[in-house]
């Protein structure tokens, strides 16, 4: 990888600029308004979650020592796409040392398509760390693995992305969410967007590219 890729998909405090992140987009990305849940149910008309796998597996390397691990044992990961009117919005990966999720976050097990976000903003036991934030280029394994599901999605050279740390008790929980490009045209909260979507209703042979255009955004 080169000096100027691993700039661009490390993890950093603060958004960088890049001409495909859009002010709208940015906005979706930035925002510290409580849950992302939330505020997708807020902007569709039909909203849920598709629940793509939840099972032990080495985390990245990136995320066991976030995760307080002392090297890449296996960790409980959940990933999901969150779905606005039929159209992927985010694809959302979690993982959680496995004592953890047994003693801290026991509501994982049974969650399924249920939306996590729904269990942690409603809790006043669990704290959240400030967001990191990074542009996720195709061969990065968040990227690897949305491109097994969405295929589409792999000719896109950046995707941006953040994560945080979530803190109930001792239990260490990490969750990355990474926003797909339904949310460029997709008002965020406070936003008004006129576009054409990038993506159809996805079908049985996934989402379907389509021709962009321009958005025009006024902020209330």
């Amino acid at each position: 990888m080169s000096a100027q890729s691993a700039r661009r998909c490390g993890w950093s405090s603060h958004l960088a600029f890049d001409a495909a992140i859009t002010p709208n987009l940015r906005r979706w990305v930035t925002g510290d308004d409580g849950s992302l849940t939330a505020r997708l149910v807020a902007a569709s008309e039909r909203f849920r979650v598709a629940q793509l796998l939840q099972r032990p597996l080495r985390p990245l390397a990136d995320e066991w020592q976030v995760l307080g691990q002392h090297d890449r044992v296996p960790a409980l990961t959940r990933e999901v796409l969150l779905i606005c009117d039929d159209i992927p919005a985010v694809f959302a990966h979690t993982v959680v040392r496995l004592r953890h999720a047994r003693r801290d976050w026991p509501f994982l097990r049974g969650l399924g398509a249920r939306p996590l976000g729904g269990r942690l903003f409603i809790d006043p036991a669990v704290t959240r760390d400030p967001f990191q934030f990074a542009r996720l280029l195709p061969h990065h394994p968040l990227r690897q693995a949305l491109q097994r599901v969405l295929p589409a999605m792999a000719p896109l050279p950046m995707l941006p992305a953040r994560r945080s740390v979530f803190r109930r008790g001792d239990g260490v929980m990490l969750v990355t969410e990474v926003f797909l490009p339904d949310l460029l045209a997709r008002p965020a909260p406070g936003t008004k967007a006129i576009a054409l979507p990038m993506f159809r209703r996805t079908t049985d042979r996934g989402p379907a590219m389509t021709h962009t255009t321009q958005t025009k955004e006024v902020t209330r």
